[in-house]
């Protein structure tokens, strides 16, 4: 078994401790049924590349996705009340189509490069705001949020445990070399 390898599995079988651990704190605070909701911000922060410099960005632009939630709302009851609800098209169909487009026009147009311009985090704040909204739970947007940045810190803590016994066990640089992409290192 490569170095790489053995350093690997170390920072795993830690992240999958300090994860589990760690999760458990929604269901202390009442909240056990939503924890499937803290994989979200884990699967968005790898799929960045564990890069800590995104995470306000991500933030940010979630809390804008759940904004977007509202807005659509508000565009879907003026279309229901224009051409009503009966009429699933016009009043459900068209006016999400605006919505999209207009985050899309707005964030990857008019934003792009910028704080505001994460459209993936957009969305996946815009999504779990439909589900609060649709499937009638108990919980608000300022939950969803704070569930989402409990998320991003879950994601912090594994890696940074992982690294941190990782660092302890095989040496710093060793340890931080392991986790570079693979090439990056000259090998």
């Amino acid at each position: 078994m490569s170095e790489r390898t053995k350093i690997k599995l170390v920072s795993e079988i830690v992240g999958a401790i300090v994860l589990t651990l760690l999760m458990q704190l929604m269901g202390v605070m009442g909240y056990g049924q939503y924890t499937w909701m803290c994989f979200l911000p884990l699967l968005m922060f790898f799929a960045f590349g564990v890069d800590f410099k995104k995470i306000p960005e991500m933030l940010l632009c979630y809390a804008i996705g759940e904004l977007w939630c509202v807005v659509n709302s508000l565009v879907t009851g003026l279309f229901t009340m224009w051409f009503g609800a009966d009429n699933l098209i016009l009043s459900s169909i068209v006016p999400t189509i605006i919505v999209i487009f207009c985050i899309l026009l707005v964030h990857e147009n008019l934003f792009e490069g910028r704080v505001f311009s994460n459209v993936p985090c957009i969305f996946m704040g815009m999504s779990t705001s439909f589900f609060t909204l649709f499937m009638q739970q108990p919980i608000g947007y300022v939950h969803l949020f704070c569930f989402w940045a409990f998320g991003i810190l879950l994601a912090v803590c594994l890696v940074m445990c992982g690294m941190l016994v990782c660092g302890a066990i095989f040496g710093k640089e060793r340890a931080s070399k392991a986790f570079m992409p693979l090439g990056a290192d000259g090998k």
